[in-house]
């Protein structure tokens, strides 16, 4: 939705979503959220609602309760810059790199760098790991030319693409689906992946289309001429086969990751891990600062393999500032639910939904290399007990008095059917209508902040 030339924020009112089942733990009445959906967002707005605790699927934005639920997710992130592999990380891509050139070519490679004295770039005898060189090492595009003569065991490619539905895509989601996820036929449509993980769920200027291959690239190929954004696939490929995917937000600094899916047959080379380091060397390449790793439960073992990547910092769910990792697990040994605000620090859930730690890392584990995304969150299909998100406690929500004394309604944009108002517009010449629309637009100030509020325009079909 444009206003003008400039791209806006438009969105529907939202509801508090309790008792929802939990994806993780499998518990049927242990989840809550707070959601909406958004009818247009741009990428800087949906940036700092990331870091006000939001995640979305598809258009569906929503923020979990972490007090009131049984897994509380909290927001992973960790500066690209900053990524030092770990020896697990090395090996992966470093075995991955000889599987696709072989023995015969890694042999020559071996010969020729002897002789050139440069170092081996693709074994694990190079003792200096560049993490950009070494993960673009076995791509076809970036074998050295010397060695053209040498064939390889496979040809490998990995490629961004716009986030267009095809049918080589959903043959590949339909695939990870049933074999990862266990998922009957009946549940796997092309309409609900097509939802979930394709489409256009940004705006942007109208002088500029995200998808245009020439805005990335300069007069003199130095540096782009325009930053990368949106939502984009990055497809892998071996041998002509697309062997697996990672649907990727790159927003203006932090490139998040949405969900990643792989072929069965090539989980034992640890692809989820080998894209997770794919996307910290495409941060750095997009020259963005961040990267989001979704969300993360402390708890939940499936998890773990987020906290590898390090050093990761996690969000507080009332003071909204990013902490250490390690700050965070010193406490998470102590409670499930951490926020070093004082008025909640190591609190239990009042609805008694806690789990202990020792029966908590009970859940259903699979394969320690395979990488796991955040739940695929949807309005209609989980939405079962809606109540105002002033009857609960959830963290980091202001209560109904200190929001209604604090909201500014001339700076609350409305859209009603047609119309656009402010706050204090429909209040002085609707004022019926304003006092049914109160309570939906003290909540979703109370929840995403005034400062985010104030730059969305809330929609009243």
């Amino acid at each position: 939705m444009l206003l003008e030339d400039t791209p806006i924020a438009a969105v529907l009112p939202g509801h508090y979503i309790g008792e929802r089942r939990c994806g993780y733990c499998h518990r049927s009445s242990g989840s809550c959220v707070f959601g909406f959906t958004s009818v247009s967002m741009t990428v800087d707005l949906y940036q700092r609602l990331m870091d006000r605790g939001f995640r979305r699927s598809g258009t569906f934005l929503y923020k979990p309760d972490l007090l009131n639920s049984c897994c509380p997710q909290y927001t992973i992130r960790l500066k690209a810059a900053d990524f030092r592999p770990s020896k697990e990380h090395r090996q992966a891509i470093n075995r991955f790199n000889r599987f696709v050139v072989g023995t015969q070519y890694e042999e020559a490679l071996r010969r020729h760098n002897s002789s050139s004295h440069s170092a081996s770039p693709v074994g694990k005898h190079n003792p200096q790991f560049d993490l950009i060189s070494t993960i673009h090492r076995a791509e076809y595009d970036h074998l050295p030319q010397e060695l053209a003569h040498v064939p390889t065991a496979h040809k490998f490619a990995v490629r961004l693409a716009p986030p267009d539905c095809t049918d080589e895509k959903f043959e590949l989601y339909r695939h990870y689906q049933k074999t990862c996820h266990h998922e009957p036929d009946s549940k796997i449509t092309k309409h609900g992946f097509r939802q979930f993980l394709c489409g256009r769920p940004f705006e942007f200027e109208r002088d500029y289309d995200p998808y245009d291959m020439e805005n990335f690239v300069s007069a003199d190929g130095s540096q782009p001429a325009k930053k990368r954004l949106g939502l984009w696939h990055q497809m892998y490929y071996l041998d002509d086969q697309l062997i697996a995917m990672a649907v990727l937000d790159i927003l203006p600094d932090t490139i998040s990751g949405v969900y990643f899916m792989c072929r069965e047959e090539y989980s034992k080379y640890s692809l989820g891990k080998l894209s997770a380091c794919r996307e910290i060397a495409l941060s750095l390449e997009e020259q963005r600062t961040y990267y989001h790793i979704g969300l993360y439960i402390y708890s939940c073992q499936k998890m773990k393999y987020k906290a590898s990547f390090g050093p990761s910092e996690l969000l507080d769910p009332e003071l909204y500032h990013y902490f250490s990792f390690d700050k965070f697990a010193a406490e998470f040994e102590k409670s499930e639910y951490v926020s070093f605000a004082q008025s909640h620090k190591g609190r239990d859930s009042p609805k008694g939904l806690r789990k202990s730690i020792s029966s908590a890392t009970k859940m259903s584990s699979r394969k320690d290399e395979e990488r796991y995304e955040d739940e695929d969150v949807d309005e209609e299909d989980h939405m079962q007990v809606i109540q105002t998100v002033f009857d609960t406690d959830m963290p980091g929500v202001a209560g109904h008095e200190e929001i209604e004394s604090s909201i500014d309604m001339s700076k609350v944009r409305l859209i009603i059917q047609k119309y656009v108002f402010t706050g204090e517009n429909l209040s002085n010449e609707h004022p019926t209508v304003f006092a049914k629309l109160l309570e939906p637009i003290l909540q979703m100030a109370a929840v995403m902040g005034l400062d985010l509020f104030y730059e969305v325009f809330l929609y009243f079909q």
